[in-house]
């Protein structure tokens, strides 16, 4: 029997939609197509939420909008196949 383990990276690519800039940020949470916490450089906290019908995760700070697909997905086969 072969069972599948799912991990998610801990790292995400964020980008903000009104510049452009792209940064990478820590993930602090995330349920996948629910949300996702991440933290910039150590010190900014960007609470995203699922939407559905663009596909990416979307959150605000100071003012700013942020996209992300979310962290990469994993999957792990083990056991007998």
């Amino acid at each position: 029997m072969t069972m599948e383990t799912t991990h998610f990276d801990d790292k995400v690519t964020i980008e903000c939609l009104k510049n452009g800039q792209k940064v990478e940020a820590d993930v602090l949470s995330f349920k996948e197509n629910e949300f996702l916490s991440v933290v910039v450089q150590k010190t900014a906290k960007i609470n995203m939420q699922w939407n559905e019908s663009k596909g990416l995760y979307i959150g605000r700070q100071i003012g700013l909008e942020f996209v992300t697909e979310g962290p990469e997905k994993f999957v792990t086969n083990h056991g007998r196949g």
